[in-house]
């Protein structure tokens, strides 16, 4: 049975470190294999008292880094014609779980892929559409039928915030 869990995602952190043949090479990764490719300048990872990256909270960056984040995906892992990530890990990280409900998580990603529009994420929204989902209502959300990126910061104090709406208004202001 799928269950979320931000705790799986500090797993997968530990994980790859341990794939590293020092802590200076893995804490070097994300800034030289990620960050500095996409000019992304303001991102920051921290890491936990032992050193591991936390990567299911603690990575910052402005909204216009998280833009290119966002573009990365959009474009299929390519950035200004060199492949950053593997050939099919969009793909393969959009598709949904087989254990997940609503075929609503992939790797990573929530995805608005149900076949029932009423049981998507983001209801409205055009079924290939995905998102990062962040505390407080942050969000970076890729709709590749619409070529569009859009990323929301910003607190809603527990608050309830209407997502699928905001995405909407400002993909119809979009040409």
């Amino acid at each position: 049975q799928w269950s979320y869990s931000s705790g799986t995602t500090n797993l997968i952190s530990r994980a790859m470190r341990e794939r590293f043949a020092d802590d200076d090479a893995y804490h070097r990764f994300p800034y030289e294999a990620l960050f500095t490719p996409l000019g992304m300048r303001s991102a920051v990872f921290e890491v936990d008292p032992t050193g591991t990256f936390v990567g299911s909270s603690y990575v910052y960056a402005t909204p216009r880094d998280w833009a290119r984040f966002g573009q990365l995906f959009l474009q299929d892992g390519v950035w200004q014609d060199q492949r950053i990530l593997p050939e099919g890990w969009v793909k393969r990280s959009t598709t949904p779980s087989p254990t997940h409900p609503d075929a609503g998580y992939g790797l990573q990603w929530w995805l608005n892929a149900a076949d029932d529009p009423d049981k998507r994420q983001l209801p409205g929204l055009p079924q290939d559409s995905y998102l990062a989902s962040g505390h407080q209502g942050q969000m970076v959300l890729v709709v590749p039928s619409r070529k569009a990126v859009i990323v929301r910061h910003g607190m809603t104090n527990g608050r309830p915030w209407p997502r699928a709406e905001f995405a909407t208004a400002v993909l119809a202001a979009l040409p």
